[in-house]
């Protein structure tokens, strides 16, 4: 049996996307008859796995290198997710860009959630063959449809009848926020519902800009704040599309969240998708684009359900099983490689 040690600090923040990844990996991993995970643990094991860039997971990088054991990085952030997310002077951004560098370098395999990817760390230096894809999967035991919606809204004191469009994210410039509420001023009849929060408080860009929105939001917009993944499911299900307008993302763990839940997606038209989502979402550039598919999800009840069809189908491609299957093809030839 193959020890991984799974290093992760991200969820010293809430609301986040990488906390989430962190999770659902150690989740599905102790699935696993012939992986023992352990968890930010101090000592040795076959292969250290690494979520987050901090100088602590550094150091342990090289004490298990320095000890001949193998280190694999999952890739969750490259130079340009800065654009439109943390404010950071150009000295900085520059910097962080010869850390992630050298941190990603310093790995056996880089794993992206996204094939996109690949040649980003290629133009960072990092060496094709140590670079390898196996996408995200969300943990199916919280995620998953639920029927009972009616009674969801009730929970959750949202209308009955009305029709519910949920966003989920940080609340940031990247995220498409802007697109998200002009949207909502155009569909005043449809209640929009923003997941999600400023994880990392004033160093968020537009964070002024945002927090005076948050304050005073068009009355058809909800803002709910960071939320428990138990109640992110809940609103899911009480939810009639996901409509995530980012401008830039690798795999967005709000996606399969959604789909888990049968929730048919509304997404920026970005290239990035293509690989990993494929034909299975509604995608459009601009307001008026993401308005008339809004409306097209609301008044055609087939086009509705083809493409909540879709996300059961994508819901299975990434489903625990399949991608816990990669995971252990993964570590079984990361440890027995150069022996």
């Amino acid at each position: 049996m193959i020890e991984v040690n799974i290093r992760s600090v991200a969820n010293k923040v809430r609301g986040q996307g990488v906390g989430s990844a962190f999770e659902d990996h150690v989740k599905v991993l102790r699935k696993s008859e012939k992986i023992k995970v352990f968890v930010n643990d101090k000592d040795l094991h076959d292969v250290l796995h690494v979520h987050t860039m901090d100088v602590p997971s550094f150091r342990e990088i090289w004490k298990y290198k320095r000890s001949g054991k193998k280190v694999s990085i999952s890739v969750h952030v490259v130079p340009d997710s800065l654009k439109g997310s943390l404010k950071l002077p150009g000295f900085l951004r520059k910097g962080f860009g010869i850390y992630l560098r050298y941190f990603y370098g310093s790995a056996d395999r880089c794993v992206v959630v996204n094939p996109y990817f690949k040649k980003e760390l290629v133009k960072m230096g990092i060496r094709e063959d140590k670079i390898v894809f196996i996408p995200n999967t969300v943990a199916t035991d919280v995620f998953y449809p639920r029927r009972d919606k009616k009674e969801l809204r009730k929970k959750l004191r949202l209308p009955e009848k009305a029709f519910i469009v949920l966003g989920a994210g940080q609340i940031q410039q990247r995220k498409g926020i802007d697109d998200f509420v002009e949207a909502a001023k155009v569909l005043k009849d449809t209640l929009f519902i923003w997941l999600g929060g400023f994880s990392f408080g004033k160093m968020m860009k537009g964070y002024e800009r945002y927090k005076k929105l948050l304050e005073n939001p068009p009355e058809n917009v909800i803002f709910t704040g960071i939320v428990e993944r138990e109640r992110v499911a809940l609103y899911l299900n009480a939810s009639d599309v996901f409509f995530l307008p980012s401008h830039h993302e690798l795999l967005p763990m709000s996606v399969l969240e959604a789909v888990n839940c049968d929730l048919p997606l509304i997404l920026r038209d970005l290239d990035i998708y293509k690989d990993v989502f494929f034909e299975n979402y509604t995608k459009a550039s601009n307001v008026t684009g993401f308005v008339e598919l809004i409306r097209r999800f609301m008044e055609d009840r087939s086009f509705y359900e083809q493409y909540r069809q879709k996300s059961r189908e994508l819901a299975e491609h990434y489903s625990p099983d399949r991608i816990l299957k990669m995971w252990e093809d993964f570590f079984h030839e990361l440890v027995r490689s150069d022996q």
